[in-house]
């Protein structure tokens, strides 16, 4: 079977404005267009991309998205070609939404997810440390504000238009000083494959420089297990959340002072990623979720 690809890497964004029509800035296409090279490893040796205005040959491709969200369905019927069966809108916005992996137990310890402005104005005022705050639909270190201190006006005014939009994710800023993923896909029929563990290369922020495979031993036992556990929980609540396709979760290991932990899912990614190529290979067996 041979792909018409669509590479969405914005899901996110359009995702966070279901309700209203989501139109990318040309200027973020552009960056997506260097940024996201890494993604077209996604690509078999007979798939094609889906180039705007462009009409492919009738049944002979079928489409596949980065994420099949509304805008790029509408895309990849306007080249001609008909999507794999995909999950509902409202289901991937549900299952890519932050508050979506801080229910299934992601993040630190002290994560909170946040809606009105007092309670965390109480917590930040109280702060004896840094925090990361989170937009829950963002990708690559967007949407994200460290806290260090006081906050200023044009801060608060960013922290209001989040909270009211879809909330925040908060948690103490900790040092990774490991950066993994593991990627798996659940089938319609409630069965899951998990892959290989990767190691992931990003930035400070938090953007994207590239993955490869991790190696032996570079994990302990404990935290190659619980990596498992977690993603294989993680595919279970993504079928009863009613999703269907590809997936990774992120992890790392961090610092704190002279202390060593390991967050064994820090996000949910219910969409193809980065690493997906290299660390899922071909589908074999499905497992049961029973």
């Amino acid at each position: 079977m041979k792909f018409a690809w669509l590479l969405n890497l914005d899901a996110e964004l359009e995702l966070s404005r279901l309700t209203f029509e989501y139109l990318p800035r040309v200027k973020l296409l552009q960056q997506l267009e260097t940024y996201g090279q890494a993604s077209r490893a996604l690509l078999g040796p007979e798939d094609v991309l889906v180039q705007a205005g462009a009409l492919l040959p009738a049944g002979e491709f079928v489409g596949r998205a980065w994420c099949p969200t509304p805008l790029a369905l509408k895309r990849l019927a306007a080249a001609g070609v008909e999507p794999e069966p995909y999950p509902e809108a409202s289901v991937l916005r549900q299952v890519n939404h932050r508050l979506f992996a801080h229910q299934a137990g992601g993040g630190l310890p002290q994560q909170r997810y946040f809606t009105e402005r007092p309670p965390l104005e109480e917590l930040l005022r109280r702060a004896e440390r840094p925090w990361l705050l989170k937009r829950p639909l963002a990708f690559a270190g967007r949407g994200q504000m460290r806290f260090y201190g006081p906050i200023s006006e044009k801060q608060w005014s960013w922290l209001d238009v989040s909270l009211a939009q879809d909330g925040l994710i908060v948690e103490p800023l900790v040092t990774p000083t490991l950066e993994v993923s593991l990627h798996g896909f659940v089938w319609q029929s409630g069965g899951y494959e998990l892959g290989r563990t990767c190691v992931q290369q990003v930035s400070e922020r938090g953007v994207y420089r590239g993955v490869r495979l991790a190696l032996a031993q570079e994990l302990d036992s404990a935290e190659t297990e619980s990596l498992f556990e977690h993603a294989a929980g993680v595919a279970r609540r993504l079928h009863g959340a009613g999703y269907f396709g590809p997936f990774g979760i992120d992890a790392y290991r961090y610092q704190v002072g002279e202390s060593v932990g390991f967050c064994a899912l820090s996000e949910i990614n219910a969409r193809y990623t980065m690493g997906f190529a290299i660390g899922f290979p071909r589908p074999t067996t499905e497992l049961s979720l029973a």
